[in-house]
């Protein structure tokens, strides 16, 4: 399932990661379904819960996030890294497929959408319109 386009009506923010927000409570979505994201969970010894969306204007809704990593070398910009490996942004440099990408450096976007186009579960929203709302979020 693509992540919501108007999740940030429908979520609040919940608190702040490096320096974008956290958008929750999140929803059981595409990595719920993913084979290789359930093993590494189960091997874990972790359950699938809703974990919501990291980023505004870059947006990665984790709970559609199955850690395919293409997100990340195809940034010119580097917005993204591994949540669990962090200052690692290589495709296979993720830790496990429970591991997230992260949109840390989310205001270095240049719009260019490449991470959108490449995303399998369609689990990333970049808008450049949702600056605004980031701007005007009070937690």
């Amino acid at each position: 399932m693509p992540i919501d386009k108007e999740f940030h009506k429908k979520l609040k923010p919940v608190g702040k990661h490096h320096e974008h927000y956290v958008w929750g409570q999140g929803k059981i979505g595409a990595a719920a379904n993913d084979a290789k994201v359930k093993t590494d969970y189960e091997s874990e010894g972790k359950k699938l819960e809703p974990i919501g969306i990291h980023g505004t204007f870059v947006a990665v809704d984790w709970d559609d996030c199955i850690a395919d990593g293409a997100c990340l070398p195809a940034c010119p910009v580097s917005v993204f890294e591994w949540f669990k490996n962090p200052g690692a942004s290589g495709q296979d440099q993720k830790l496990s497929y429970t591991d997230k990408s992260d949109p840390i450096r989310e205001a270095d976007c240049i719009w260019c959408m490449a991470c959108v186009t490449v995303c399998p579960t369609e689990a990333i929203k970049v808008d450049q319109d949702m600056v605004s709302i980031h701007q005007g979020i009070k937690l």
